[in-house]
């Protein structure tokens, strides 16, 4: 009989691998609740059909660097004066040509920042992948 001075795992390592691969790939981990539980309905209030009505107004800055609210051209005093009449729940959507600077995109943003808006989106367009 032949005297075995070493032994080989890498062959048992590899079947465990693959028996451990295919038990979790068997195995449902997401464990379904077997707890009955109704969940509570609402009626709609009125803040929820509020979010409907949020209205959404549009800022745009052109390449020269000028405000328009509604196609209105606003200095910066003006855009201001009108941001303070709007109520904070409005959406406003920055629209700015990219040949405008970064100054005027940031004077805009840090002025709905101070007045206090939090629904304020930035409008920009996907380039192309390049073929």
């Amino acid at each position: 009989m032949k005297k075995i001075d070493s032994l080989n795992l890498i062959p048992f390592i590899d079947i465990m691998l693959v028996l451990l691969v295919i038990v979790l790939t068997s195995a449902s981990f997401v464990q379904q609740s077997k707890i009955e539980v109704e969940i509570p309905k609402i009626e709609e209030s009125a803040e929820s059909s509020t979010q409907a009505d949020i209205k959404e107004e549009m800022i745009v800055i052109n390449k020269q660097g000028q405000y328009f609210v509604r196609n209105k051209r606003l200095d910066f005093s003006e855009l201001k004066m009108w941001l303070e009449r709007t109520p904070k729940q409005t959406q406003i959507l920055i629209k700015g040509d990219r040949e405008s600077g970064l100054e005027h995109f940031l004077e805009v943003s840090t002025l709905l920042q101070m007045l206090g808006f939090e629904n304020v989106y930035v409008i920009t367009q996907k380039i192309a992948p390049s073929e």
